[in-house]
Parts: C-alpha cells; structure tokens; sequence
C-alpha cells in the first residue's frame, strides 16, 4: 500500500479508518518520504512505537490495530543527485540539511534498517531465491518467537565479543535504547539466517552497518 497521507484518522471529525491503520498486518509504503506533510511524519510515531492507534472524539473512541512493516524511500539530496557517478548535484549544503531535517529524529530513531543505494554497487550481491531460503530459515528458527514483538527488556544470548562489540557502539554512536535494541533485534534475525541461536561478532558488525549514516 503506497500512503498519500494519514488525515483520515489524524484529524477528522469522525473516528475512520486510515491508511495505517488499513495496512495493519501489511506493509506501509511512503515513497519521497520528506515530501510528506510535517503532521502526517510526525503522526507516524506513535503507532510505529505502540502498533496501534487510538481516535478520541466527543461521543466515541475508537482503537486500530496498526502492527504494520513501515518502508520508505527518499534521494540523498532535493535534486538526487548527490551520490551519483555521471551526474552533477546541483544543491547546496543548506539546501541539503533542510531536505534531511525535514524528518525528525524521533521518526529516524523508529527506523530499524537503513540502506544507501549507489550507482554500480559492488557489494556482494544475493538472488532472490537464496534471500528466501534464508528468510524461510530465520522464519522457522523463530517460529513461536517472533523477534518483531520481542519487548525492550528481552535478554539476548551472545557471545562475549559481541557484548563488548555492541557496548563500544552504544558508546561511540551515542545509540538510544531503541537503537541499541532494534541493533540486537536485528543481530539475532541474520544469526537466525547463518542457523544460529547466539548472537556473534560478525553479526552485530552486519547489523551496525544498517544504521543510519548521518
């Protein structure tokens, strides 16, 4: 589902169904992302922290569910330029750090993976039926789990090296609470792909590398 926007249950005078809330147990596509009205990104908090939405009005309040896979795509800069191997970025810095801070961090912190594209990437690439067979494997690993409903407070099991990885980055990065947990979250998903229960080195290193480059 592509989003236009979120109004339909931001602001109206009766409590409908919005967007989010429609894509509930789906995936929420905003492409262009900072192009999106300021209330509609910051509307988006709460319901990507507490997967669910709940709409007071005079005579009613109305809860939706809203446990959805948030996706959004945006340019390195307004003209798209700015990463590009064969074309010229025609904005300035300032033009460039409003177009970034357009987003606030807050909604950057409810982010868990970032990827930069560049043209002629050569990092190692995978097809598409392997990346299903390694989802399929993660899938069955934590069947009964689910590591996206594992709470704040969850205790992953790891190998010493990767604890002290992962303190350095706590440090180093000034990671958040969120931060710190989407990073193991997600160390324990690529664990799970490589066949493996506990968290090692390598996979807090891979995890890492999906934060979000300032």
């Amino acid at each position: 589902m592509v989003a236009k926007n979120l109004n339909s249950y931001s602001g109206s005078r009766g409590a409908k169904v919005g967007e989010i809330a429609f894509a509930n147990k789906g995936i929420l596509f905003f492409d262009e992302l900072p192009h999106f009205q300021k209330d509609v990104l910051e509307n988006l908090r709460l319901p990507l922290q507490d997967k669910k939405v709940l709409i007071s009005r005079v005579n009613s309040k109305v809860e939706y569910e809203t446990d959805i896979l948030f996706a959004a795509a945006m340019n390195p800069c307004p003209c798209g330029n700015l990463l590009s191997l064969h074309k010229e970025c025609r904005c300035n810095e300032l033009e460039i750090r409003r177009y970034k801070n357009r987003i606030s961090e807050p909604l950057y912190d409810r982010i868990e993976i970032y990827h930069q594209m560049i043209e002629d990437d050569s990092e190692e690439t995978i097809s598409s039926k392997d990346m299903f067979e390694k989802v399929l494997i993660a899938f069955e690993m934590q069947k009964g789990k689910f590591n996206a409903n594992l709470e704040e407070n969850h205790k992953f099991e790891m190998e010493n090296e990767a604890y002290d990885i992962i303190q350095k980055a706590i440090k180093n990065f000034s990671l958040s609470k969120r931060s710190e947990f989407n990073t193991l979250k997600l160390a324990k998903t690529i664990a799970n792909t490589r066949k493996r229960d506990k968290i090692i080195k390598e996979d807090i290193f891979k995890a890492l590398s999906f934060r979000r480059r300032v």
